[in-house]
């Protein structure tokens, strides 16, 4: 299927590993022309190699702190400089705040909060005027199924992905006009290094002797059974940028094997 991007200019945050790196290599084999960033330099520009050798096309990368201000504004121009506008922004970026009440700190809870709800916000106000000036956008952000189903475990995700999904919705009937669509992805356990990051907590949650029966017992809540891959949720990220999905804005689409239960 021809997605009908190539020439396209994508921003990808948290690009250097995991998710936002198989959706920056989705969107070079489309044709797209990628700007990537993380906060560790040698990861991104191993990254930054190895995708410019496997896919090929058009890979710039540039260490930035989405937490900052500044960076995100340094990012913002570098992308904008290097491919004249930016048509599609990936909002990655993040971390998973894991734990129960007790163990949720007031620093902990800024960091996600300057992470995923000002960092997202930021770069969506730095993009969004080039994008409504050609009357094209594409803007999906990841955020995370606690923000629709409530677990004691990720209580510090749930309150920021909550806020998330409701940023989704309010911009994407704002946007709608300019042909700027917005969506999310709310991915389920995938099989990344933030998993392996958050693991022993998660262990100790469930009350598993060790990460592998923590792997089990978490992939047993979903209805697939198993861990996602990164290239299966960069696939419908990539879908969501896409002319083919020129008719969807304001969705928030679970990428998470069945896990959550709820009608939507």
């Amino acid at each position: 299927m021809d997605l009908g991007i190539a020439g396209r200019a994508a921003l990808v945050t948290g690009g250097s590993r995991g998710i936002g790196r198989e959706t920056a290599r989705r969107f070079l084999e489309e044709g797209v022309r990628v700007m990537i960033c993380g906060r560790d330099a040698q990861a991104l520009e191993r990254t930054r190699a190895e995708l410019a050798q496997s896919a090929g096309g058009d890979i710039h990368a540039l260490v930035a702190d989405t937490m900052k201000e500044g960076d995100i504004v340094r990012l913002v121009d570098a992308a904008k400089d290097r491919f004249g506008k930016i048509d599609i922004l990936v909002n990655n970026a993040g971390q998973m705040y894991s734990g129960r009440f007790a163990a949720m700190t007031d620093t902990g809870l800024k960091e996600q909060f300057e992470t995923k709800i000002f960092g997202f916000l930021r770069a969506i106000r730095l993009v969004y005027p080039m994008m409504k000036a050609q009357r094209w956008g594409r803007i999906v952000n990841l955020i995370g199924g606690a923000g629709k189903e409530p677990d004691p475990y990720m209580f510090g995700s749930g309150i920021t992905n909550s806020g998330l999904l409701n940023i989704t919705k309010s911009l994407s009937t704002e946007f709608g006009e300019d042909n700027v669509l917005v969506n999310a992805v709310c991915p389920g356990w995938v099989d990344t290094s933030m998993w392996r990051r958050n693991a022993q907590g998660l262990a100790a949650e469930l009350g598993a002797k060790s990460e592998e029966e923590a792997r089990r017992l978490a992939a047993r809540k979903n209805a697939l059974n198993r861990f996602g891959k990164p290239e299966e949720l960069a696939n419908a990220i990539v879908f969501l940028c896409s002319e083919r999905a020129s008719y969807i804005t304001g969705v928030s689409l679970n990428l998470d094997g069945g896990r959550l239960k709820s009608l939507w």
